[in-house]
Formats: structure tokens, C-alpha cells, sequence
């Protein structure tokens, strides 16, 4: 707390180069412009995280889609090859040697347009029959599709990894079914050498960017086929990828990370074949699909750091004027001291209570008001403005501080009967001298059939029709305005018309939006906080009623309330 000598003269914290003073009354501007930039990069940080997360969700849910058609292409094409191997199966196992192959696809029994080779292996691995003409007699003893069968009947389609063909001479995928004597003992192998380019060129019809992929991968972790970009290939080992991992938690998600194939970050989404041990994988590129995203996350910084330095700038010319101002009032003390108690007194109680919002914004107020009466000139347009823009911000304050309590439910009506006429009388009596002085007609008119009371709030109600009214007399430089009170059923009807200039169309939706000025169309020359509509429609919601609005841009404006003529239900304090 500031202390002053007990001499007759100035005070010793008077003197103009004293700093602790001027620290004081700094910082408020000082605190406020930090917190105005730290909210102000807090939203627009939290804005472009949200927002993100709102883009790889949507990646997400596109690639999963797409791993759903792919998945589904891929149990189609599975299934019809399977229907082939099972017809040939039983064709062999019914005619053994007899079987001709090759005379099945002439006559259009097996359509053969999506495998490489149709053929059977006998129960020594030797490759016996196949629908090409002069086909090679080739051991596949070896073979895991002709193994895995001679071990055990599991009575399955089996699908193998990517095997380049002894007999075809080109990369296929062998989907193979055990043969069976009549005992039931191993009598060979169907297989059909499936071309896994066939899955790879129907997924080219797909556009995933530069950077996109999808893959068909077994549960070894063995890709069967991968289309990236105009690339195809077949083969790589993903079985200590964290796809695998997550294979073994969920039959299909989403995930971002480093291809093991080719060390690309993408985002990747996957769904298994319910009825085969296959992996539908898709991904995008993570630099190319958030790219979008990143160009506006771009903008918002840049506009963010341009309303910053203009924040600043503005606290560094605030905190001047309040300077020059410091420095003006710090001489009008001295040669005033013993005139000016009630100054120092006020002096002394901003600087015990600079903590509290208030209290900096009433200091300013005070002394701007004495240099405006006292100082001529530029000082005095200065103290001018230091007061008006001082009496804004009180306004904003109290505006702010009425939105949050009705927000949070701590705002209480106290509901009570008043004698209806009366109360709107007094309320508009208010305006009668500034209309007057602005020659604007002022009018308050009642309908027939009122009731005699309302049970409302009277300090709330006054504050709801006093912010309207202001906004009708700031607007209407000519005509008249007219408060007209009319009963609607168990509703009291009160409409506040005038003969202004009027609402733009484009800003009706917008008018009881915080912060919104529906003026800013025109010169600016009236300011407001921006609260007052939304102050409105808050309070009038709070009593149970409703507000609304039509307006013409030139033809004037009106604000129509309804309100319960039995009040609204008691709201907690």
C-alpha cells in the first residue's frame, strides 16, 4: 500500500521519477495483455489440435471403408477360386486319371481368368495334370501347399505365401485342397496358381495419393499382394511389423506408423477375412493426407501471431497513455495536494486492491474524468478517450461477469408480483431526456385485457428493456421508438421498435451472438461492448421467456420478448 509523508507539501511517492507508482498502475495492462495472448494461443492451439484429430478420424474412417470393399473384392475372388478347387477335387477324386482339365476350361466348367495354372499333384509331390497344353511333370514334394496337405486333413482351403511356379514360370499364390482316396488316406493336391497382380491391379482403381498402399498379407505376416503408387510386389515379410501385433488383439483398426516395407509414415487401417487367414491393409501417406490440415493450421498461426503483435501493440500504447497520464496527475498532486485527499485516498485503495479487475478500471475512470475537466486540447481529447474506452471495458466486465453467473446457474431471480404499468413506466421514463435531445419520438403504449401484475424480477427486467432501449436510441437519429406491452395467452408480449437504420439480412442469425455488433456495417462511430444482445437473450431465456427479432437495413428494427406473466420456476443462487 502506497504511504505519504505528513508534510504539507507533495507526498514523497508523488514525484514524477518514483517507479513503484507507475509499476503499479502498469500492471493491470501488463496482466491483461499476457492473458488476452495466452487465451488467445491457448484456443487457437486447441482449436488446431481438435481439428486435427477431427481430420485422422475422418483418414481413418475412409481407409477402414475402403479396407471393408477391398475385404470384401478378396472373399469374392477367394471363394469363386475355391468353388473351382472343390469342383476339380471332386471331379478327381470320383475319376482319378480320367479327368482332363484343360477340357473343362474349353467347355467353360472353370473360368480361368483369374489364376495363372489349374492342375493336381499326386501323392508324391509330381505334378501330373494342368489345363496348359504340354505342361512339365515337376516335383512339388516340397512345397509347403503340398505338404501342409500330406501331413493332415484339415479339410480347408489352404493359401500360400507368394511361391515363383516350378511349372508356370511365374509368381502366384497356390490356394490348394487335399485330395482323398476312397479310405480316406492322402491322394494329392488340387491347386490353382492364383496370379496375385490380379489383386494388385484392381486395387490401382483406387486413388491413395502418391504415398498410399494396400496390401493383402497372410497371418505369417507374408504379403500376398501390395499396390504402392504404379509399384506392385508381392512377398515382404511384415511378421515383426506392429500390424502383426495388433492382428492378434483385433480383427480390424487403425494405426499410424512406419512402413516396414519402404519406412513411410502413413496412416494405416486393416480388416481380416472373417473365413481366411488374409489381411486387407490400406494406408496413406501422413505428410500428403494431412496436408490440407497443415496449410490451415499454417494460416491460423499466422493470424494468431498478427492479432498478437496487434494486442501488443495496443498494450504498449495503452501503457504509454497511461504513462503520460501517470505523469500528468503526479504534477496536478503536487501543486494540489491538500485539495486532492480524496484523489490520494483513491490513489491509496488502487494500490491495495490492484488484484481485483475493478478497482484498475475505476482508478483510470477517476482520473481520466479529472483531465478531462482540467486539461484542455490534446490532453484533454487523450483523457477523453482513457475514460471512454475505460467505461467500455467496465461495461464488457459487468456484461461478462452477468453471462457467467447465468452460465454456471449462480445467477438468481428474485421473482416477486409488481404492478405491471409501473414498472414499464419507470423504465422508460429513463430515456425520455436523450431521445428527446436527439428529437426522436419516445412512446410506451399497453394493450386492452393486461393483467394488474407480473411475477418477474424487476432488476432483471429493467436491465433486458434498458439494453434494448439503448440500442434503439443509439441507432435512431430520426422517427420515433415505441415500447408496446400485449398479453399472448399466459405470455406477456413486450416489443421494442424503431425507426433506425436497421439490420443487414446476412446479420440477423447473428445479432444475439457475443461480441457481435450488428453496427459494424456502419461508420463505427457508436461502440459497443457486444455483450448487450447476448445479455439479453441470457436473461430473457433465464425468466422463462424468449426474444427475437426482425429488422430491415434503413426500415428499422424489432425486438420482441415474451416473458411468463406467472414468472419463470425458481433458479438456484
Amino acid at each position: 500500500m502506497s504511504t505519504f509523508s505528513a508534510s504539507a507539501d507533495t507526498p514523497a511517492s508523488a514525484d514524477p521519477r518514483s517507479q513503484p507508482g507507475r509499476r503499479r498502475l502498469f500492471l493491470p495492462i501488463l496482466t491483461l495483455t499476457l492473458l488476452v495472448l495466452g487465451l488467445l494461443w491457448a484456443a487457437v492451439l486447441l482449436k488446431a489440435q481438435a481439428e486435427e484429430e477431427v481430420v485422422i478420424r475422418s483418414i481413418n474412417t475412409e481407409n477402414l471403408n475402403l479396407a471393408r470393399a477391398f475385404e470384401e473384392h478378396s472373399v469374392r475372388t477367394i471363394k469363386s477360386v475355391d468353388q473351382t478347387v472343390l469342383f476339380l477335387k471332386h471331379q478327381y477324386e470320383k475319376y482319378g486319371d480320367k479327368v482332363d482339365i484343360a477340357e473343362y476350361v474349353r467347355e467353360g466348367m472353370i473360368i480361368s481368368g483369374l489364376f495363372n495354372q489349374l492342375g493336381v499333384i499326386d501323392e508324391n509331390g509330381i505334378y501330373i495334370k494342368s489345363n496348359l497344353p504340354n505342361h512339365k511333370r515337376v516335383d512339388l514334394s516340397d512345397r509347403e501347399h503340398f505338404r501342409v496337405h500330406r501331413e493332415t486333413d484339415s479339410g480347408q482351403l489352404f493359401v500360400s505365401k507368394p511361391v515363383l511356379g516350378r511349372a508356370s514360370g511365374k509368381w502366384s499364390i497356390q490356394m490348394t485342397r487335399r485330395i482323398n482316396k476312397p479310405d480316406g488316406s492322402f491322394g494329392g493336391v488340387v491347386v490353382i496358381s492364383v496370379d496375385p497382380f490380379y489383386f494388385s491391379d484392381f486395387y490401382r482403381g483406387v486413388d491413395l495419393g502418391r504415398g498410399g498402399v494396400v496390401s493383402l498379407v497372410g497371418a505369417d505376416g507374408i504379403v500376398r499382394a501390395r499396390r504402392a503408387g504404379d509399384d506392385a510386389s508381392v512377398g515382404q515379410n511384415l511378421s515383426s511389423s506392429p500390424l502383426m501385433k495388433r492382428m492378434a488383439q483385433t480383427p480390424s483398426g487403425s494405426y499410424r506408423v512406419a512402413s516396414a516395407a519402404d519406412g513411410v509414415t502413413r496412416f494405416y487401417s486393416y480388416r481380416t477375412l472373417k473365413e481366411y487367414p488374409l489381411t486387407v491393409v490400406v494406408g496413406v501417406e501422413e505428410t500428403e493426407a494431412l496436408a490440407p490440415f497443415v496449410a490451415r493450421r499454417r494460416g491460423y498461426l499466422i493470424y494468431v501471431l498478427g492479432v498478437s503483435l496487434v494486442v501488443v501493440f495496443f498494450g504498449a500504447y495503452s501503457v504509454y497513455l497511461l504513462d503520460r497520464q501517470y505523469r500528468i496527475s503526479q504534477d496536478l498532486r503536487e501543486s494540489q495536494w491538500r485539495a486532492e485527499a480524496a484523489n490520494r485516498m483513491k490513489s491509496d485503495f488502487l494500490a491495495s486492491m490492484s488484484h481485483e479487475l475493478r478497482t484498475p478500471l475505476n482508478g483510470i475512470m477517476g482520473y481520466a474524468e479529472l483531465l478531462r475537466e482540467t486539461s484542455e486540447g490534446e490532453n484533454q481529447e487523450f483523457a477523453g478517450i482513457i475514460h471512454e474506452s475505460s467505461q467500455h471495458l467496465l461495461e464488457l466486465v459487468n456484461s461478462i461477469l452477468d453471462l457467467a453467473r447465468i452460465e454456471s446457474g449462480k445467477m438468481a431471480l428474485q421473482a416477486a408480483r409488481e404492478e405491471l404499468r409501473p414498472l414499464f413506466e419507470r423504465i422508460v421514463r429513463t430515456y425520455y431526456p436523450p431521445a428527446a435531445g436527439k428529437g426522436v419520438g419516445l412512446a410506451l403504449t399497453f394493450d386492452d385485457g393486461l393483467p394488474d401484475t407480473l411475477v418477474c424480477d424487476a432488476t432483471r427486467v429493467a436491465q433486458v428493456f434498458n439494453n434494448l432501449l439503448s440500442n434503439a436510441l443509439k441507432f435512431t437519429d430520426a422517427g420515433e421508438i415505441v415500447l408496446h406491452v400485449a398479453r399472448r395467452g399466459a405470455q406477456l408480449e413486450v416489443a421494442v421498435r424503431d425507426s433506425g437504420c436497421g439490420i443487414p439480412a446476412d446479420m440477423l442469425p447473428h445479432v444475439f451472438e457475443r461480441f457481435r455488433q450488428v453496427d459494424n456495417f456502419l461508420t463505427r462511430r457508436e461502440q459497443g461492448t457486444g455483450l448487450g444482445l447476448a445479455l439479453v437473450k441470457e436473461l430473457v431465456g433465464l425468466m422463462g421467456g424468449e426474444v427475437r427479432v426482425r429488422s430491415e437495413e434503413g426500415q428499422g428494427s424489432e425486438f420482441v420478448v415474451t416473458l411468463p406473466i406467472d414468472g419463470a420456476p425458481a433458479t438456484p443462487g
